[in-house]
């Protein structure tokens, strides 16, 4: 449980790097001061965050600046200072040497480049070194099984963001807060991720649940814990082995199938159903199933 716990404040961490990175992309950032928003010393933060993604904070913000440059090559006609001054770079000079290093190219060939080769390109540069090590990992089976679900009674935690990557560990986190309260016997309960996404103010906001199924009969009445039914429905069942850490990409993957096979998607919360126990199960061998509601 400590460990479990430990990862998510490590995660938790990692995720206001990341926000505190986005909202001073143009500013001088200072690793005390990226320490401090992110409650770790420096020497513990630099540790814990090149664990996570593969490289030092300053290359990721520096790779950070050059894939926003890239996209406002692709997406605006400013000019390359306008842009090198609007992601950070101090002059025109300074992005070019940044951009050359990462891509080998610099801002004005990849401007000239086909729209679709720059997109791969983006896409390509904004993964953390330790992101392409988990795609190369990477192993779901992308024939579904088509099952319906009987519904599910749940307890959970919620965490309400821009993105589930962000929230779900915040959501996992209070949930193992909560977890020692809980004086029944939950060896058949399962542990589920509950993900839904609606628009507020046209921005997209993703609401995540870290949830255990319990038997109807059961009543709990532990503060920070609500109870939820998941209907009854159809879903397309994918599996995924290994690392907790694919999920999203297992999700994207997932999706990106349903839609190929012109399926129509059911507006009920998409599932992630862990079936190891990760305290006790080496990682190769997690199992989880991954659930696209449809109608």
């Amino acid at each position: 449980m400590k460990s479990i716990t430990k990862q998510n404040d490590h995660r938790q961490q990692i995720n206001k790097a990341f926000e505190f990175f986005r909202n001073h992309l143009s500013e001088k950032v200072s690793l005390e001061e990226l320490a401090r928003n992110c409650g770790a010393s420096q020497y513990h933060f630099i540790r814990i965050f090149n664990a996570y993604t593969g490289e030092t904070p300053f290359n990721y913000l520096r790779r950070e600046r050059v894939v926003q440059a890239m996209i406002l090559l692709t997406e605006t006609e400013m000019s390359v200072t306008d842009i090198a001054l609007s992601v950070g770079f101090d002059a025109s000079t300074s992005l070019n040497k940044a951009f050359k290093k990462i891509s080998n190219y610099n801002p004005s060939e990849f401007r000239n480049l086909e729209k679709d080769q720059r997109k791969e390109l983006i896409y390509k540069f904004s993964m953390t070194p330790k992101t392409k090590e988990i795609i190369m990992t990477f192993n779901m089976d992308l024939e579904p099984e088509f099952i319906t679900r009987n519904e599910t009674f749940i307890y959970s935690t919620r965490a309400v963001g821009g993105e589930f990557r962000d929230v779900a560990p915040i959501a996992w986190g209070k949930l193992l807060e909560v977890l020692p309260k809980i004086k029944i016997d939950l060896s058949e309960s399962s542990f589920m991720g509950v993900g839904s996404m609606y628009a507020e103010d046209t921005k997209k906001v993703c609401d995540y649940q870290a949830a255990i199924s319990v038997s109807e009969s059961v009543e709990l009445s532990i503060e920070g814990l609500s109870r939820e039914v998941i209907p009854k429905g159809k879903y397309a069942k994918f599996i995924l082995k290994g690392s907790y850490d694919n999920i999203w990409i297992a999700f994207d993957k997932a999706y990106e199938v349903i839609g190929n096979l012109g399926l129509e998607l059911a507006d009920i919360p998409c599932l992630e159903n862990y079936l190891n126990d990760p305290q006790v199960t080496p990682e190769k061998d997690l199992v989880t199933e991954i659930l696209i509601p449809l109608k």
